[in-house]
């Protein structure tokens, strides 16, 4: 469903705004985007301002449990659109068969405006059924992306404790941080440490899906 596609690109969106708000909330801070051998005010480790940054979009693709969560989304949106299209192929026998007897004149006029109206409200049930499936998809992509996004940013808060960082930005394709020295980004190391901790809970964590 290209609706739910387009509803999924929305909401990382926002969520990376919302990961930069919670973790950038400099007002007036250093940029950071610094040329080699510039400021020491943004750096790891040691005094001064610790700003480090990940990179959102292959935390997504790579983050093991946005990959199961989506890949669980997509099984039930394919099940929900085989589930829909065989109950349209139905409905779309059951016109085809209405059309070819009432032009071999095998139906009564009554009849005839019987299936007619039978038929308009299995069409309109098709609708119903499509509309609320992709408003269910929808709906679980928005809590799975919610869950997502929590879960970086609990583990996050534990990193940043860790190694003394004051602040964690969000890059992104077309965001709001369009540079940050390489030194900087952490996004290989808070990905391994996701995916370390998501092994712990993995299993509670599918079943109850």
């Amino acid at each position: 469903m290209k609706k739910s596609a387009l509803i999924l690109n929305v909401i990382l969106s926002v969520a990376v705004v919302v990961l930069y708000v919670l973790y950038f909330t400099g007002r007036g801070t250093a940029s950071p985007a610094a040329a080699p051998g510039g400021s020491d005010t943004l750096h790891r480790g040691g005094a001064g301002l610790n700003i480090v940054y990940v990179n959102i979009d292959t935390i997504m693709a790579n983050y093991d449990m946005s990959v199961d969560l989506q890949a669980r989304l997509q099984k039930k949106q394919q099940d929900s659109e085989s589930k829909l299209n065989a109950r349209g192929q139905k409905w779309q026998n059951k016109v085809n068969e209405f059309q070819n007897n009432l032009q071999r004149g095998l139906v009564t006029r009554s009849e005839a405006q019987k299936i007619q109206k039978e038929l308009e409200q299995e069409q309109q049930q098709l609708l119903n059924m499509r509309n609320e499936l992709a408003n269910s998809l929808m709906e679980e992509q928005q809590v799975s992306t919610r869950k997502v996004m929590y879960s970086i940013i609990d583990y996050l808060n534990d990193f940043c404790r860790e190694h003394n960082y004051q602040y964690v930005l969000g890059t992104t394709v077309g965001g709001v941080v369009l540079y940050g020295e390489k030194r900087l980004d952490v996004t290989q190391e808070v990905l391994a440490g996701l995916n370390e901790r998501y092994k712990s809970v993995r299993d509670s964590l599918l079943k109850a899906q």
